[in-house]
């Protein structure tokens, strides 16, 4: 078992761990905030298209799951 870290290094481990997460939080809401992007949600399971019959991937092109899990089928031309 490795010995017990020192003061000094769970700060540093606190700070290389916090860090990261504080800098990706600030941009996420910097650009909801100020350039009015939308928050990103999971769509509930009746809100994605369901693969049609005889389709052996859901991977296929055309009318099946895929893209951005947060984003409805087609309206991915309609974000950009």
């Amino acid at each position: 078992m490795a010995p017990p870290l020192s003061t000094d290094a769970k700060r540093l481990r606190t700070v290389v761990i916090a860090f990261p997460v504080l800098v990706v939080t600030s941009a996420i809401l910097y650009r909801r905030a100020f350039m009015g992007e939308e928050q990103r949600r999971i769509p509930r399971p009746q809100e994605v298209l369901r693969p049609e019959a005889g389709q052996d991937s859901i991977l296929h092109h055309g009318k099946a799951l895929g893209g951005a899990p947060w984003v409805r089928q087609g309206d991915e031309e309609q974000r950009r």
